[in-house]
């Protein structure tokens, strides 16, 4: 991992990242709007991220107290890291491209992360409306159990941070690994694996898709017990 500072910021990629960094500095791409939590840059190419307090801390807005332990802990550092293992493991996620952290004091910091955009991509949420079938859920149920494998517990796993490829549905991407762990053993820890899980089918219920969640569950477990 590559880390400079620039200003007030300490900025991050991997080196095998092929980009301008001058031109990402100097440009809007990195001086893009710090009120939006999501935005499409560099010629929709890209999707920046900027992280906002939701819920009960939401006062506190896109200001996050410095851990303790360093860089390592920080919102925007821990993701990309995530991000980039398992991209390099092949897994199906979005690639990050640079993060930064802006410190306006050393106890305050503010974090911003820009990843690759996928292109005729659709929501689980989205997706389940219209169709659902055995394989759906049996490659998710594959994909899960990949990512677990790989030693990572996903912060949020739900309905809208699954994408299914519009023309290939086998092709599942699990995306938003903020507050993430990596470095679990899944056998070690089953309780915390199987809540992303039980998070998951929560988030369908939600969603209204009981109906499909009795008849594909079995399956989607199936593909997790049988596949990564």
């Amino acid at each position: 991992m590559i880390i400079k500072k620039h200003h007030n910021d300490i900025i991050f990629y991997d080196e095998d990242n092929e980009f301008d960094l001058d031109k990402v500095i100097h440009e809007e791409v990195y001086q893009a709007q710090q009120s939006t939590n999501i935005e499409v840059i560099n010629q929709e190419k890209w999707i920046k991220k900027h992280y906002i307090r939701k819920g009960l801390m939401t006062f506190l807005g896109d200001r996050y107290i410095t851990p303790l332990f360093g860089l390592a802990n920080t919102r925007s550092y821990s993701e990309f890291k995530i991000l980039n293992f398992l991209h390099k493991h092949n897994f199906n996620t979005c690639k990050p491209i640079i993060g930064w952290l802006n410190f306006q004091n050393p106890f305050i910091y503010r974090a911003s992360l820009i990843v690759e955009r996928f292109e005729e991509v659709i929501t689980l949420s989205d997706h389940l409306q219209n169709n659902a079938d055995e394989k759906l859920f049996y490659n998710l149920g594959q994909q899960i159990s990949s990512m677990h494998k790989l030693g990572v517990y996903h912060g949020d796993l739900n309905a809208h941070n699954i994408l299914i490829e519009e023309k290939d549905v086998s092709n599942i991407n699990i995306i938003d690994f903020d507050k993430s762990l990596i470095g679990v053993n899944c056998k070690l820890f089953p309780g915390l694996m199987s809540s992303n899980l039980s998070r998951l089918r929560q988030s369908l219920v939600k969603l209204g898709y009981t109906d499909h969640l009795n008849k594909y569950w079995d399956v989607l477990m199936e593909g997790y017990s049988l596949g990564g």
